[in-house]
């Protein structure tokens, strides 16, 4: 029974998500705003590993891991993007602590006019 216990243990390690990517937090961009978006970044206010898209097309979505390995202290998520040809639009939102997310996933859907903001959590 005892080595049943340990062998689930080890098992459940193994396969959990944070044993191999580290800190960080899953993300989703959505683009509903009809046009192209433009040099899109998701990075945080203490510095972590900046993920980069050079466009998304309209109607589409990309999705990542946003590696928090360096960020030690409390700060916010940041969403740039660039609509064609106009000047680059920064969004600040949801709250790490300590370098780790208070949520399991960002979605952040870019409308026309506005940027909506949601997470979900795993459990």
């Amino acid at each position: 029974m005892r080595n049943f216990i340990i062998l689930i243990i080890c098992g459940l390690v193994i396969t959990s998500c944070s044993f191999f990517e580290g800190t960080g937090v899953d993300f989703e961009i959505q683009n509903n705003t009809g046009r192209t978006l433009n040099e899109v970044q998701i990075k945080t206010t203490d510095g972590s590993k900046t993920s980069i898209f050079k466009k998304i097309e309209s109607g589409k979505s990309v999705s990542g891991f946003l590696k928090m390995d360096t960020d030690k202290s409390d700060g916010n998520y940041i969403l740039e993007f660039k609509r064609e040809n106009e000047e680059i639009e920064k969004f600040m939102n949801e709250y790490f602590s300590n370098g780790t997310g208070m949520s399991h996933k960002i979605i952040f859907e870019i409308e026309a006019d506005t940027v909506k903001f949601s997470t979900e959590h795993y459990y």
